[in-house]
């Protein structure tokens, strides 16, 4: 069993589209769909009352991405945790790959799909290079033009479609939830790695994700990134001179 957790603020028209994506793609009775809506004020808490077979966390205020992301996570029992976000939508087969790879080894903390927006461009493929010196692989890259099916041990994927292992919760806990919005899923990779665990990009699982439509309805993105990235530079100071490349 799998726990998907789904957060939404203002992006109503986004989640009706990840969420009939989820029911259309994805095996039944393989999986628990959570969806955290964070205040919005665009008719999400309404329509989410009216749908069947969710369970529903409606917070009174936007407490923030990895906060709500926790809270789904605490909700469900199953095997591994899937965070996604509302602007991600699900293609056929695309979980058990990220299933199979993650019970492929209990060193594997996290599992990422390949990523692709509306025009097959490649906005997910794992971050690779240097703790010091991070780099998105194949960004934008036309999907048709890459022939690459292997899985790969990255620094991090995208958390926009992130999946971790529930029993290294107790070693690895959950997200840091100083982290407002932004390297939410960067500082979790971090700690798997610190921690000797693997993070895995999964290229035979593919999902398309609108890139930055979950954030386009917060005009303060700018400052929670700020903050988020001063928060990680301090924190993973230590890790920055280690010059093994990952990719």
């Amino acid at each position: 069993m799998v726990d998907i957790v789904v957060v939404s603020f203002n992006t109503r028209r986004l989640l009706e589209r990840c969420l009939a994506t989820l029911r259309a793609h994805t095996p039944a009775g393989s999986y628990t769909l959570h969806v955290v809506d964070n205040a919005s004020s665009d008719g999400t808490g309404e329509w989410l009352a009216a749908q069947p077979g969710l369970d529903i966390i409606q917070n009174g205020s936007n407490l923030g991405y990895g906060s709500a992301c926790n809270q789904g996570a605490r909700r469900g029992s199953g095997d591994h945790i899937m965070f996604l976000n509302a602007d991600v939508a699900a293609l056929p087969g695309w979980l058990p790959p990220l299933v199979q790879t993650m019970e492929s080894d209990e060193q594997i903390a996290v599992v990422g799909p390949r990523l692709v927006d509306e025009w097959g461009r490649i906005v997910g493929a794992g971050v690779t290079g240097t703790n010091a010196v991070p780099q998105f692989r194949l960004w934008m890259h036309l999907e048709d033009r890459v022939r690459d099916e292997r899985a790969l041990d990255c620094l991090s994927v995208c958390g926009a479609a992130y999946m971790i292992k529930r029993r290294l919760i107790s070693t690895l806990r959950l997200f840091d939830e100083r982290y407002f919005f932004y390297f939410e899923e960067t500082d979790y990779s971090y700690n798997a790695r610190d921690k000797g665990f693997r993070v895995v990009y999964c290229p035979t699982s593919r999902m398309i994700h609108t890139w930055g439509g979950s954030g386009r309805a917060d005009p303060r993105l700018a400052g929670y990134f700020h903050a988020g990235q001063a928060l990680f530079n301090a924190k993973w100071a230590h890790m920055m001179s280690d010059l093994r490349r990952y990719g």
